[in-house]
Order: structure tokens, then C-alpha cells, then sequence
């Protein structure tokens, strides 16, 4: 009996600290790391925050159909290096952000 409480607790304290946003931070470190499989990592993240955004009927982002996401990554990428105040936000919020400002709906 005192095992499995002890495991419950386990997996509560586990689910605890898995679950939280990645940081711009984190997002940077994975774009500028030496793996390509880690920087590939990073771009997908851009990636599935760009396609999140384009799905939503009322996003202010209006984007060429022939963008490549590498130069999105570079517009991400960039701005965090400018702006290192940007780092401890949500890295899908920043994604957004540069998104909004090189691409908006006029």
C-alpha cells in the first residue's frame, strides 16, 4: 500500500515539472545548437506554431503561400538575438509576435 501511494505521488511530481511552455530561451538554444537534429527540432516548433496561427480565422498574420519556414526561423531567430529581453517569454508567443510584424493582414 505505501509503494503505491508513493509511486502516485511520483507520477504527480513527474507531471508537475513536465508540464509547462517552452521558453524563447530554449527555443533559441535549439535554433543556434550544433545538432541539426536539434535545430531541425526548432524549426518544426516555428513550424507548428506558424501552421496554429494560419489555421485560426482570426489571426492578424497574412503570409505569402510561397514563405519558406527557413526564413520565418531566420525572422525568429534574428529578433531573439536583438532583443535577449525576449528570451524568458513563451516561445509561441514570440513566434507570434515576429510573425505579426513581418506579416500583417493590411
Amino acid at each position: 500500500m505505501c509503494c503505491i501511494a508513493l509511486m502516485g505521488l511520483f507520477k504527480d511530481v513527474h507531471a508537475a515539472k513536465s508540464i509547462r511552455f517552452l521558453t524563447a530561451g530554449e527555443l533559441q538554444s535549439s535554433l543556434l545548437s550544433e545538432s541539426e537534429n536539434i535545430r531541425f527540432n526548432g524549426r518544426n516548433y516555428i513550424m507548428g506554431v506558424v501552421d496554429a496561427l494560419m489555421l485560426t480565422k482570426a489571426s492578424p498574420v497574412c503570409m505569402n503561400e510561397k514563405t519558406e519556414i527557413n526564413t520565418i526561423t531566420d525572422l525568429v531567430r534574428v529578433q531573439m538575438q536583438q532583443r535577449p529581453d525576449l528570451l524568458r517569454y513563451n516561445a509561441a508567443s514570440v513566434v507570434r509576435e515576429v510573425m505579426v510584424a513581418n506579416f500583417p493582414c493590411v
